[in-house]
């Protein structure tokens, strides 16, 4: 007798949970139940995703279960990531941290959630690496890890001394939240072994001369937005050691008439500024344009901050400038400087560092899907192990989401058929005919039309994460009743 709270035909995003290792068959069953019905109403509230009082009780009961941890659910998404990433000699792995705020007011209200920005605000932080191909696409390929962590407010945390301290007085700090870059960096390097070569993604957070000289020293490969004007030297002819110390200069003097090597048309989408001061000083608001990016390469050697006496005194990395050429009056021009360990000897290899770098928004774009799409934020649950276990049920949710929009953008002219199976196109063309057409649709099609069963319409622009899971909802129950229809007319036909 089978279960009934398992859907008799199961979305295919339940395959992301096929190899789920929590040590209880019933447990294992339950959380493949538990994604057939969330994927098929991701946006929805818990109460009305899940049909019956039994199925919503037996889910708040799996997410609170000691036995049920974030990192298990994880780690068999990641299995079929290491899938997909067959055949592909180098994938990037773009790395990233989110903050889940939830309303409260800081002092506990949520069982292990702590302070975050805003007096009012609690929650938990969330640093994802997303394996994202160097396909012409770019195609998303699901997380291959994820770590999450609470903050606890401390005397020093509260201390106006704190934006004071020195680079000595942090180096000594032995928790900073700077180490999870370098742990997620091996963490990856580790599970994807000798499959396929890593390329890993960093924006500026990441610029911490340890972290570079961790990975220059294991051999990883990366691309890193810098954040620091840090002192460098000139490289000698055989850049194996720098200069004497006359040759001594920071960052950007060194870069000073670097000379233009490429030149690069590109779109630079719409930005609003960030929550809070820091954010907006460094993601400033925007407007959709037209870009000229100019850009320069050399090779030079980054001087270790003096705090660090136990690290190499020299790093030899090359650099790469990006500049907007022409910017518009009012806006802030687009300015890119990158560390990575990639050859920079012609035109080519440098516009692919540039391209590497670039790829880093689709992280932006999966954590967009899963707070709006996914509706993560607003969800009642009361525990840090709650919300994370709920998060990582959610993460191939919102990769597939991710999928979807990006194969739209990139690749608009591509066959719909590969980003929706033919049951989905079918049913979107019965009930989207104006949108999608029974020949010749397009990916872009596709989306549009999914959107469309969402509410969306064509004139209102590009449809955001919001429509985009309501159309999926829709679209995934018409799926689910159909496959149920065709299963019951089979097994009537059998009976007969």
């Amino acid at each position: 007798m089978g279960n009934p709270d398992v859907p008799e035909t199961m979305p295919s995003i339940v395959r992301e949970f096929e190899t789920v290792q929590l040590g209880d068959a019933r447990l294992h069953q339950r959380v493949r139940a538990v994604v057939a019905r969330l994927s098929v109403a991701p946006g929805e509230s818990f109460p009305d995703s899940l049909k019956t009082e039994a199925e919503l009780e037996g889910f708040y009961r799996l997410l609170g279960n000691q036995r049920v941890s974030y990192g298990a659910l994880v780690q068999a998404h990641s299995e079929q990531t290491l899938e997909r990433m067959a055949g592909h000699d180098t994938v990037r792995a773009v790395h990233d941290t989110t903050a889940v705020a939830f309303d409260g007011d800081g002092d506990g209200a949520r069982k292990g959630l702590g302070p975050l920005n805003g007096k009012d605000t609690q929650g938990f932080l969330a640093h994802a690496t997303l394996a994202v191909a160097t396909d012409a696409i770019n195609q998303p390929l699901g997380l291959l890890g994820l770590a999450c962590w609470a903050r606890k407010a401390s005397a020093l945390s509260k201390s106006p001394r704190k934006k004071n301290r020195t680079g000595s007085d942090y180096a000594r700090v032995t928790d900073k939240e700077s180490t999870r870059w370098l742990r997620q960096v091996e963490a990856a390097e580790q599970a994807v072994g000798d499959r396929t070569s890593l390329l890993h993604i960093m924006d500026r957070e990441a610029d911490a001369y340890p972290l570079l000289c961790a990975m220059v020293e294991q051999g990883h490969r990366f691309v890193v937005r810098m954040a620091r004007d840090r002192n460098v030297s000139e490289l000698a002819e055989d850049e194996e050691e720098a200069l004497d110390d006359g040759a001594r200069l920071r960052l950007s003097e060194a870069l000073v008439e670097l000379p233009i090597r490429l030149s690069r048309e590109v779109v630079l989408t719409q930005r609003r500024a960030g929550p809070v001061p820091a954010s907006k000083r460094a993601h400033p608001e925007r407007s959709e344009r037209s870009a000229t990016l100019g850009v320069g390469a050399r090779r030079i050697a980054l001087r270790r901050p003096y705090y660090l006496p136990e690290l190499a005194e020299e790093l030899a990395v090359n650099v790469v400038l990006v500049q907007e050429i022409d910017t518009p009056a009012g806006e802030e021009p687009v300015a890119w400087v990158l560390a990575t360990n990639e050859p920079v000897d012609t035109p080519d290899q440098i516009a692919a560092i540039v391209d590497h770098y670039r790829a880093r928004w689709l992280i932006e774009e999966f954590f967009k899907a899963l707070k709006t799409g996914c509706a993560l934020e607003t969800r009642q649950l009361e525990s840090f192990r709650s919300l994370t276990n709920a998060l990582a049920l959610f993460a191939p949710i919102a990769w597939q989401m991710l999928l979807l929009r990006s194969l739209s953008r990139l690749e608009p002219n591509a066959p719909a058929e590969r980003a929706l199976n033919p049951t989905q196109l079918k049913l979107l063309h019965q009930h989207q005919p104006k949108k999608l057409p029974a020949q010749g649709a397009t990916v872009v099609d596709a989306l549009y039309a999914v959107a469309g069963l969402g509410g969306h319409l064509k004139r209102n622009g590009p449809p955001g994460w919001l429509t985009l899971a309501r159309g999926m909802q829709t679209l995934l129950m018409l799926e689910t009743g159909w496959n149920a229809a065709v299963a019951n007319s089979a097994k009537t036909k059998g009976e007969m």
